[in-house]
């Protein structure tokens, strides 16, 4: 092959133009710049008002502590209290301008408030080291901790050596049919299985889902049934969140716990995160809460928690009991493939176990 006559610098200079144009079309392409991360002076006194999606055991601590550190009243609306209520309130509540924050469980739901125009771009500069999985490009939310999805298993009716290890296991012999899983409704296992559809396509995740079904596994209503149901032995394992499992350990329960898919797909890390709503009434305070889950003292709390969380901080001390993120195999997701394949699927997800448990409760496996 002939080379470049006319050397070097020429061609270089040729090839100057070329990129100038790639880098300001890819300019073009970026979208509106992000927003200038904030450093926040918490005004002394006041309130601030945030819907909190995540469980009380998690998010009291945190919002106790700001409280206490900052003077500023936390007028906290849970989930758990409300109950199916909730996301009529909080859409009717942050539409009216009477709510600041969404303490969300899953981007599914940061996301419904990016879809409605209620949630505004933050970037708190305590959110720096936040990896782009975890935060919504324009920073609209922001993930502050996850809780990644793993098998749990009866020590009792399970060996060790032989413990199903992947998410395939709940439809393939000898542990389909002997497991707990979650409804897919909301929350955690709704993040979980629409990361399967958005990876998978509708028709293969849409067939795995119906075999989970239709196999006897155990369908119940959330990961804390599912605990309940392999601690006592109607399931011999199931999938559910790193925090009701490390939960169990803590209590002695006879259970143990394992990473799905190793050296495959590996695990779904769901983020929790936070929103700040528009037309917030107590602006400052809600960014000064916003903010304080991106400190030291947060990430610390949470990895502290009897049911903790794992902190998107580098470097926060935690305890041994708590797995370092680095050390997991992370599923690679796309969130807005994510959110939409969960709208597209709604009516699938939500009817999904709704009739109630399978046919039959997992047995224990052959000896």
């Amino acid at each position: 092959m002939q080379g470049d006559c006319r050397g070097p610098r020429a061609a270089t200079a040729s090839i100057a133009p070329l990129l100038l144009a790639l880098l300001l079309e890819g300019c073009g392409e970026a979208g509106p710049p992000l927003p200038p991360e904030e450093s926040i002076v918490v005004p002394p006194g006041g309130e601030v008002v945030v819907y909190v999606e995540a469980a009380r055991h998690t998010a009291g601590p945190i919002l106790s502590s700001f409280t206490q550190q900052s003077g500023v009243e936390v007028r906290a609306v849970y989930r758990e209290t409300i109950g199916a209520a909730f996301d009529a309130m909080l859409q009717k509540d942050a539409a009216a301008g009477k709510v600041d924050l969404l303490w969300a469980e899953t981007p599914l739901s940061a996301m419904e408030m990016v879809e409605e125009g209620l949630a505004v771009p933050f970037r708190p500069v305590g959110a720096r080291p936040v990896p782009s999985q975890y935060h919504d490009p324009q920073f609209r939310w922001v993930g502050f901790a996850v809780n990644p999805r793993i098998i749990m298993f009866n020590t009792d009716l399970v060996r060790r050596e032989d413990a199903p290890r992947s998410l395939q296991d709940l439809v393939r012999a000898p542990w389909g049919g002997r497991a707990a899983v979650a409804r897919i409704a909301r929350g955690t296992p709704a993040f979980h299985a629409a990361a399967l559809y958005s990876l998978w396509g509708a028709e293969r995740a849409g067939a795995f889902f119906d075999r989970i079904r239709s196999n006897g596994n155990l369908i119940v209503e959330d990961d804390a049934a599912v605990r309940r149901a392999i601690t006592s032995g109607k399931a011999a394992w199931g999938f559910l969140d790193l925090d009701e499992a490390i939960g169990a350990q803590r209590d002695a329960e006879p259970v143990h716990s394992f990473f799905p898919d190793r050296l495959a797909i590996g695990a779904i890390a769901t983020p929790q995160a936070m929103v700040l709503l528009r037309g917030a009434p107590h602006p400052l305070q809600a960014k000064g809460l916003f903010a304080f889950l991106f400190s030291v003292d947060s990430a610390y709390q949470l990895s502290g928690n009897d049911r903790p969380l794992i902190t998107l901080l580098p470097n926060v001390p935690k305890p041994d009991w708590v797995p370092n993120l680095g050390a997991i195999n992370i599923t690679v997701i796309d969130n807005a493939a994510v959110f939409a394949a969960y709208r597209a699927h709604l009516d699938a997800f939500q009817s999904w176990g709704a009739a109630g448990p399978g046919v039959r409760a997992a047995r224990s496996p052959d000896p």
